[in-house]
């Protein structure tokens, strides 16, 4: 009888860790839709590779940051194929796309979002995270970093299409139930981000190196696999709660944030400069490792910082209440070393955080702690109470995006001012509200490190430890 149970045991194991067998892969095709090539070329520029001295193709060769380079997020593309709006699905590291509908069922689900495919070649960018991808490594806190994680892509995108001559809107504030159903979403523990609106614009011919699988046919290529791990992760988020009020009517496009910087800078200094020369930062911007300590020019900290109030064209309503507050504690310019409300330019009194000081507060990652400027992003806790808020109030996913989106604007400022920097999304939110004299009814969403960078080690948060958040 021993025998037997332990025979049983071991057949019920070897039941969980067998896979099924993979579903055939329909043949390849060209991608012909003027559409699809245009959002496929964008993607390569402002989500999937970079020039910054690193192999196309690889996991680390992103134009874009991830929390533990994990990049938890897909996209899809919906565009006029031979005349017909399609769906499909892009698969980033195959660089492949599947067809999954065509036709009035594609047409129906825009008009129930209130979305439509731009005319003359243009194309619906559609971010899905993927929460499990990140949650895995870091707990319930990875929903966040997804959050953010997907906010940096889909604002440079937006500035990848504008650097071209494209400029489209980002929507956040539409109906995602038709379009989930569509791109089997829910079904497959993806959540819709947002939709970039691209209007017709030039492709260059990365799209050439991609390819077209028809799965309009579910039957034959048959469903998808995943973990029951993911599905419990997918299942913890239930409840969570709904993307908030109706879109901003006819908004222009605007910083995502009040930001007063103008005053410290020539105007030509200011910002990021010529949209032309967008793609050139796009395509060199690096995450710094580490920092040597040395201080750096306080105008480069200037320069990079007035990036954030780079505009950008939102269904979002201009107010919100996130705010940034920048500590710049060791530069050249030891007179202007202090705390500064960027909302207002208000300098505040004080003392600024030593370097012991900076590492406890970024969770000891020492690697940071010679930062010679942090940028802290933070909201009032009542702007998180969700249920009960303002009819149009922005909920968390928003505000995530909104210190994503400006986290990569500070990337591309700071490539520009020639700084190094890094974002961070595990810090002691109790000390840098001490550190940084901020209400005591604010939480931290997002820190943003600048300095003089130290590449010549690891990204430690990039190994398997969970090293943002202390794990040890």
């Amino acid at each position: 009888m021993p025998e037997r149970e332990s025979s049983g045991r071991t057949a019920d194991l070897w039941a969980r860790v067998a896979l099924p067998a993979a579903s055939p892969v329909p043949p390849a095709e060209p991608v012909v839709a003027p559409g699809l090539r245009l959002a496929l070329s964008l993607l390569e520029e402002g989500a999937l590779t970079s020039g910054a001295g690193r192999s196309s193709g690889s996991s680390a060769a992103r134009a874009v940051p991830s929390a533990g380079a994990v990049y938890p997020y897909e996209f899809a593309v919906l565009a006029l194929e031979n005349g017909v709006p399609a769906a499909f699905k892009v698969d980033a590291d195959r660089r492949a796309c599947t067809r999954l509908a065509a036709g009035e069922v594609v047409a129906e689900a825009l008009r129930a979002t209130g979305l439509a495919v731009p005319e003359d070649g243009g194309a619906v960018v559609i971010t899905l995270t993927r929460p499990w991808l990140s949650m895995r490594k870091y707990g319930d806190r990875g929903y966040l970093y997804t959050q953010l994680d997907a906010g940096h892509a889909a604002g440079n995108l937006a500035l990848a299409a504008a650097g071209r001559g494209a400029t489209g809107a980002l929507r956040l504030r539409f109906a995602r139930e038709p379009l989930s159903g569509l791109l089997q979403a829910g079904e497959n523990c993806r959540e819709i981000h947002s939709a970039a609106l691209v209007p017709a614009g030039a492709a260059d011919d990365s799209w050439t190196r991609w390819t077209v699988h028809d799965g309009t046919d579910r039957e034959q290529t048959g469903p998808t696999w995943r973990s029951w791990l993911e599905s419990t992760c997918w299942d913890s988020l239930a409840g969570w709660p709904e993307h908030s009020g109706a879109p901003a009517p006819g908004a222009a496009p605007a910083p995502l944030a009040q930001i007063r910087t103008d005053h410290r800078l020539p105007g030509e200094e200011a910002g990021l400069g010529d949209a032309s020369d967008w793609p050139k930062l796009i395509g060199t911007r690096v995450s710094s490792k580490a920092f040597t300590g040395e201080p750096v020019s306080a105008a480069a900290v200037w320069r990079a910082v007035s990036a954030l109030a780079t505009p950008l064209g939102t269904d979002l309503p201009d107010a919100s209440p996130l705010s940034a507050t920048l500590v710049l504690r060791s530069t050249t310019d030891p007179e202007q070393d202090a705390v500064y409300r960027l909302g207002t330019g208000e300098r505040q009194p004080g003392r600024l955080p030593t370097t012991d000081e900076v590492a406890r507060a970024c969770m000891q990652q020492r690697a940071l702690a010679g930062a010679a400027a942090v940028l802290l992003l933070h909201v009032p806790r009542t702007s998180l109470a969700g249920p009960g808020a303002a009819e149009d109030a922005e909920n968390l996913r928003e505000l995530a995006f909104r210190c994503g989106a400006l986290g990569q604007l500070l990337y591309l400022g700071a490539n520009r001012a020639e700084v190094g920097v890094t974002g961070i999304g595990g810090f002691d939110t109790p000390l840098w509200r001490t550190l940084a004299g901020l209400p005591e009814d604010d939480e931290i969403l997002y820190a943003l490190l600048l300095g003089s960078p130290d590449d010549s080690g690891i990204k430690f948060d990039r190994l398997a430890t969970a090293h943002a958040q202390n794990e040890r």
